[in-house]
């Protein structure tokens, strides 16, 4: 089922996220499964939302490439939401 993943990082900036993303964004875009990757800032954090083909193939990229990198794994809370209809162009 294709999910939605909503992971919010407290405590985590854009200056923080920008340090730790040009050596993830190259592999991201080669795993099986994404989809689509988004990031913002937020009221006391950073938020990033993805769109996968499974919750377990996020979980898997995640647990390899992107908590080797965070500067407080706890400090992240992440939602899934099972998604309808992906409209693409």
């Amino acid at each position: 089922m294709t999910v939605l993943v909503k992971i919010t990082a407290t405590g985590l900036d854009q200056s923080a996220y920008d340090h730790m993303v040009p050596g993830v964004h190259p592999l991201l875009k080669q795993q099986a499964g994404f989809i689509i990757h988004v990031a913002y800032p937020i009221p006391g954090g950073f938020a990033v939302n993805e769109v996968w083909e499974s919750q377990a193939q996020h979980d898997a990229w995640y647990k390899e490439f992107v908590v080797p990198n965070l500067p407080d794994p706890n400090a992240m809370s992440t939602e899934y939401i099972e998604l309808h209809a992906i409209v693409q162009p």
